[in-house]
C-alpha cells in the first residue's frame, strides 16, 4: 500500500471500508447504551432496520436495548424473530431468557436458558441468571443473593454483551495507466477481529506490481477504545527491500463519536520511502443518518518540506443486509509515485464503490473509477474481493 492519504485510500480494496460502515454505527449505538441513552440508541437502531430489515447485529442490539431500558417486552418479538434463524445462539438465548425473566415470565425464562445452558455449560453468565430464574419461578422462593439484579433497574450498572466481529477477505486490484507507463496490479489478504467496547486488531499482507518491480509487505492496527466515545487506532506497515513502496509507515489516528450521528477523525501517518519521507495531516467528519452516510477529509501532505492539500468526499447508501453502494470524489494536490520516486502532483478522482451481500456471511466487494495524477498519468481501476464473515 503507497500512502495511505488520499491515494491509496481511493483505490484501496478489502475488508476495511465497508466493515468500518457497520463498526461505526454499532460504535454509535454502544457509545450511547453506555451512557444509558437508551431512547437514542433505540431510534438509531430503528432506523438502521427499517433501511436493512435482515441486520441481525443491528437487531440484536435493539432487543438488548428495549430490555435494558425497562421494556423488555418489546424486546420479546425481536429475540423470537433472531432464534427463528438462528435456534442455537447461545447470545440470543441468553437475552431472549433475560427478557422474559424481566417481563414476569420466569418459568418461560428457565425452559430458554436451561437450552442455552446445555448448549454452553460454561456460560457462567447464563449459570447466573438461570439461577435467578429458577428462583423467581413460583415453585421457588428467590434467594437475597439472585434477586438483586432481577430487573433491568436493579442490574443498570452491569455491562451489556458485546458482539465480536471476525472477517477474513482476499481481493485484486487493476490499473490501466496511459502513456508509456505499465500496467499496475495488487493483491490483498485482510484479516480482522473487533468488538465494539474492548481492543480489536486488524492485519493484512499486501503484494504489488507496478513499473515492472514487485514489493511486498504486512500491515497490523489496533482499535483501541478509551472511553464510551474515543477511539485510538494506532497502524503501521513494514515492506521489506522496498522498490517502490514505503518501506515503513506508521499511522495514529482518534476518533470520536458525537450525537445525531456525527463522527470526528483526526490522523498523523509518516511514510519511508527509498527517496524520501512523507507526513500526512488528515482531518475529519463524518455523519450518518437514516439509510445514508457521507463524509469529508482534508489531507495535508508534506514532502521536501512542502505542504500539499487535498480533499476527499463521500457519499453512501446503505441497503439489504449489510450492503452498501457510495460514490468518492478527491482534488486537491497529494504525493504520487513516478517510478521509484515520489513527487507531489494534482490529483482529481471519480470513484464508486461498495459491498453485497452474496450468500450467508459471504459479501462481494468493489469498486471503479478513475484517478487524473496530474502530468504524470491518469489510471482507470477495476477492484473486486470476496469478505468471510464469522
Amino acid at each position: 500500500m503507497i500512502l495511505r492519504g488520499l491515494a491509496a485510500a481511493l483505490l484501496a480494496i478489502g475488508v476495511a471500508p465497508c466493515a468500518a460502515f457497520a463498526q461505526t454505527l454499532q460504535q454509535q449505538a454502544q457509545a450511547l447504551l453506555d451512557q444509558r441513552q437508551y431512547a437514542a440508541a433505540a431510534e438509531l437502531l430503528e432506523h438502521r432496520l427499517e433501511a436493512s430489515p435482515g441486520d441481525t447485529d443491528a437487531r440484536f442490539m435493539l432487543a438488548r436495548t428495549h430490555a435494558w431500558s425497562g421494556e423488555p417486552a418489546r424486546a420479546l418479538p425481536l429475540y423470537e424473530k433472531l432464534l427463528v434463524d438462528e435456534p442455537d445462539n447461545t447470545d440470543y438465548l441468553f437475552g431472549y431468557g433475560q427478557a422474559l425473566l424481566w417481563s414476569g415470565q420466569p418459568d418461560r425464562a428457565v425452559e430458554v436458558l436451561e437450552r442455552a445452558q446445555r448448549l454452553a455449560p460454561d456460560y457462567a453468565e447464563l449459570a447466573q441468571l438461570l439461577a435467578q430464574a429458577r428462583d423467581a419461578a413460583p415453585s421457588a422462593q428467590p434467594s437475597d443473593a439472585t434477586a438483586e439484579a432481577s430487573t433491568p433497574e436493579q442490574a443498570v450498572a452491569a455491562p451489556l454483551p458485546q458482539q465480536r466481529y471476525r472477517s477474513i477477505a482476499f481481493s485484486a486490484r487493476r490499473d490501466w495507466l496511459d502513456g508509456t507507463y505499465d500496467d499496475w496490479a495488487n493483491l490483498r489478504f485482510d484479516v480482522a477481529d473487533t468488538q465494539a467496547g474492548r481492543v480489536g486488531a486488524y492485519g493484512a499482507l499486501v503484494g504489488d506490481r507496478r513499473f515492472g518491480m514487485n514489493d511486498q509487505g504486512i500491515e497490523a492496527g489496533l482499535i483501541v477504545p478509551l472511553t464510551a466515545t474515543w477511539t485510538l487506532q494506532p497502524e503501521i506497515g513494514l515492506v521489506s527491500d522496498a522498490d517502490f513502496l514505503p518501506r515503513y509507515y506508521a499511522d495514529l489516528r482518534v476518533q470520536r463519536v458525537f450525537a445525531n450521528g456525527w463522527i470526528g477523525a483526526a490522523s498523523l501517518r509518516t511514510s519511508d520511502y527509498p527517496d524520501g519521507r512523507v507526513d500526512r495531516l488528515a482531518l475529519g467528519a463524518e455523519r450518518y443518518w437514516g439509510v445514508w452516510r457521507a463524509a469529508y477529509t482534508f489531507n495535508l501532505t508534506r514532502l521536501h518540506g512542502s505542504d500539499s492539500p487535498g480533499h476527499d468526499l463521500r457519499l453512501a447508501r446503505a441497503y439489504g443486509d449489510r450492503n452498501e453502494t457510495g460514490l468518492q470524489i478527491a482534488f486537491g494536490r497529494e504525493a504520487a509515485l513516478a517510478g521509484t520516486g515520489v513527487v507531489v502532483s494534482d490529483v482529481r478522482a471519480l470513484i464508486l464503490f461498495g459491498r453485497h451481500v452474496l450468500a450467508g456471511n459471504w459479501s462481494l466487494l468493489w469498486n471503479m473509477g478513475i484517478v487524473d495524477q496530474g502530468d504524470l498519468y491518469t489510471r482507470r481501476s477495476l477492484g473486486l474481493g470476496l469478505e468471510r464473515r464469522f
